[in-house]
Formats: structure tokens, sequence, C-alpha cells
């Protein structure tokens, strides 16, 4: 029994060793619970048709699902870093024998070792995948801030569309009442009023068609909030936009260094060198020490003898295919984790410029409309309505102003909405700097900063 007792000390000495050696987490570890729920107070605004589209985005990023399972995937990457510097569990095992004469019972402790340097590999292998995952959150939070600003501002033009064709209801129905008093003091054809009639029952089918389209668009929006859909959202008011200059020689220039995307796939291309490292170590062997404590009984039965033994080792790679398959699936995975960098630096190259065509075509356009056409519209429609009340030209003269001034108003709207929604293609294609600080998603201080080529 003295034995046995023992060797359960020994099993207690064992454990307690492996306990106290277990890594504790790492400085500055990342924080294991998700941010907290977005603040009322912004879905409030939201819901009363009062929030900014600067209060919009703080609530897509407090509680977009998409952007806080990219949150979580940060996280997760995060948590990698303390396992890839750890060493395998040790193996502790137990055993007794038994023969004629005597029992033995043993304790053993084996612990395995990496090769030199796999450790300090997986390490720096693990940190680039977090950085890769960071800059994927962040790519997400741009992706989320340009869908949120698109969706804002179709919305409003939806709303200033419903608006202005409304407006222009209002007039053709005020215009077909005077042809209608014209008419019946038989001073105007009954073609006339029959047109009146055609044109309002044209427009008025145009307006039910955007009525009918506000539905559909507020969901959109509403999505991307991750509020509900049942009820339509109020529309939102913006202040006017003004186009100013864009340098895109200058915001290609800092496309690479800026861009999230492009610097997630940098610190892939990172992780990738390591992994293929750490294949050319495949091949060496893993050392292994070991220590036993053996408890016998003593000579002649009398009493217990104990001995401690060491032991060391190590395996023997002599299945080289397997370590050679092994080294050229790393050295694929490098070359591909490369050429998706250029792809996607093309990729971005790309939808940058398109952007910045976008940007200016809109801002040339909504200079036309606002300062030229729509001016010389208003003053072709007050001549043409002069003209018909004087008798001088057809009914046809001011519904064709009246459309034509129409047509100027909602293009004028489509242009400023584009204008805005270019802008914020631009900025997601750009990014906002290097900001390792980024650990909450719901913060609304944190916001697009501006960069070189954008003022």
């Amino acid at each position: 029994m003295d034995g046995v007792r023992e060797l359960r000390l020994a099993g207690f000495g064992v454990l307690a060793v492996l306990l106290l050696s277990g890594a504790g987490p790492a400085p500055g570890a990342a924080p294991d619970s998700a941010p907290d729920a977005a603040p009322a107070v912004l879905v409030a605004a939201v819901l009363n048709g009062t929030a900014t589209l600067e209060e919009h985005l703080a609530l897509a990023f407090a509680q977009n699902p998409g952007l806080r399972a990219a949150f979580e995937r940060w996280q997760a990457a995060e948590a990698r870093a303390p396992q890839a510097r750890a060493l395998d569990d040790p193996t502790l095992s137990f055993g007794v024998a038994f023969d004629r004469m005597d029992r033995r019972s043993e304790v053993g402790l084996v612990q395995m070792f990496p090769p030199p340097g796999a450790r300090r590999l997986r390490r720096r292998k693990a940190a680039a995948e977090a950085r890769a995952a960071m800059h994927a959150f962040d790519a997400e939070r741009f992706e989320v801030f340009e869908r949120v600003t698109r969706a804002f501002h179709e919305y409003r033009y939806l709303g200033r569309a419903i608006e202005v064709t409304a407006e222009n209801h209002r007039l053709l129905v005020e215009l077909e009442a005077a042809v209608r008093a014209r008419y019946e003091a038989e001073e105007a054809p009954f073609a006339e009023l029959i047109q009146a009639q055609v044109e309002r029952e044209r427009l008025g089918d145009r307006l039910a068609a955007l009525r009918e389209e506000r539905r559909p668009s507020s969901a959109a929006l509403a999505a991307l909030l991750n509020l509900s859909a049942d009820v339509p959202l109020p529309w939102p008011t913006a202040d006017a936009t003004a186009p100013e200059a864009m340098d895109e020689d200058a915001l290609a220039g800092i496309l690479a260094e800026l861009n999230p995307e492009l610097k997630s796939a940098a610190s892939r291309v990172e992780a990738a060198g390591y992994g293929e490292a750490l294949a050319r170590r495949g091949g060496w062997p893993r050392g292994m020490v070991g220590a036993e404590w053996m408890v016998m009984d003593g000579r002649d039965g009398r009493g217990t003898e104990m001995g401690v033994g060491v032991m060391a080792g190590a395996t023997l790679p002599i299945w080289r295919g397997r370590v050679r398959a092994e080294r050229r699936e790393a050295a694929a995975q490098a070359r591909a984790a490369e050429r998706e960098r250029e792809a996607l630096h093309r990729k971005a190259r790309e939808e940058l410029s398109g952007a910045v065509f976008r940007y200016r075509d809109a801002g040339r356009r909504l200079g036309l409309y606002r300062e030229t056409l729509l001016p010389l519209a208003g003053q072709a429609l007050d001549a043409a309505r002069q003209a018909y009340a004087e008798g001088r030209v057809g009914f046809t003269a001011p519904i064709d102003a009246q459309r034509t001034l129409l047509e100027y108003r909602l293009l004028a709207e489509r242009a400023e909405a584009d204008l805005a929604i270019a802008l914020a293609e631009v900025r997601a294609r750009v990014g906002e700097g290097d900001r390792t600080d980024r650990t909450d998603p719901s913060d609304p201080s944190d916001q697009l900063v501006e960069v070189e080529g954008l003022r």
C-alpha cells in the first residue's frame, strides 16, 4: 500500500507541473466578447427621420450582422496566436507490472519539441493571419459604409423624385382645370382637354410606380441597419452636395498603402511565406525528452524501492514523399497568395478609376442642370404658359415644357445622389490609413477620415 500511496503522490506532482506550465493569456489579448448593442438614441433618430447619414453609418457599424461576423473572425484569429507558440501537450503515462516475485509501478512524462525555429515561425504566421483578419474586418467596414451610403442616397432620391413628381402632377391638374374652363367657354378644342387628361394620367401612373418603390427601397436600407422592414423608414434628409476636385493619380499612389483589402492580401502573403518556411522544417526530426518514476517491491518482499529515469529521443522523418508534398503545397499556396494580391490590386485600381469617373461625371451633370438647364427650362415653361394663355400657341407647348422641366429636376436629383454615392465608392476603395487600434465596430466615433486627394 505504501507503494500505491507514493505512486499517487507522484501522479499529483506531475499534474501540478502540467498545470503550472500552462501558458496564460498573452499581453494585449483580444477581447473575448462582442461589442455592446447600438445606442437606443441612434435607432430612435433613424425611426423619427432626424438621423443624418453619419448616424445611419454609426448604427450600421454597431449592429450590421456581416460586420459583426467579420469582427468575430478577427477575434478568433487573435486567439490563435497564443496557441501557435505553445508546445504540444506532454504525455503522462501510468503502468503497473506484476510477476511471480514482485510488482513494479511507473509514472512517466514525455514532452515533444518541434524543430528549431518552428514555434517562432508558427507565432509569426498566426500574427500575420490575425493582421489579415483585422484588415478584412476593415474592408468589411468600408463595404458597409459604401452600401449604407448608397442605400441612404437612393432612398433619399426616391423621396425627392416622389415630391417633384407629385408637384408636377398637381400643376398638371391645375392646367387641366384651366383647359377645361377654356373648353367650356368654347375657347379651346376638345382635343386639348383629352391631351391634358392623358398627360395627367401618364404622370399619375409614374407617381404611383415611384410610391410603390418605397417599400423595397426602405427595406434595403433597414436590412443594412439591422432594423425591421415591416414599416417604411421616414425619408432621410441630407445637405446639398457640391462637387470638389479629385486627384486620381494621388489616390492611386496611396491605394496599396491604405486599401484594407490590399493590406489583408499582403498579410496573407506574409503568412503564406511563414507557412512555406514551416513546411521546409517538416522534414526535420522532432525532439523528445521524458522522465520516469518507478516504485517497486523491495528485496525479500520487504518495503519498497524507488527509482528515477530519464530519456531522450527524436522522430525519424523517413517518409520523404509526404515531406516533399507538404513543401510543394506550401510553395503553391505562397504563389497563390501573391497572385491574389496582384489581382486584387488591379481590381482595386480599376474600381477606383471607375468611381472617380462617376464622381466627375455626376458633378458635371449636377452643375449643368443646376446652373443652366433648370433655369432655362423654368423660363421656357413660364413663356409657354403665357403664350398659351394669350392664344399664340397650342396646348402642346406648355405640356412639353412642363415635361422637360420635370425631367431636368429629376435628373438633377439623380446627379446629386450619384455624386454622393461615387464619393463613397472612392473612399471605400482608398481606405483611411493604418488604424491598428480599432477594436470595436460599434464605436460611433470611429468614422472615416480625410485622405490626400479627396479634398
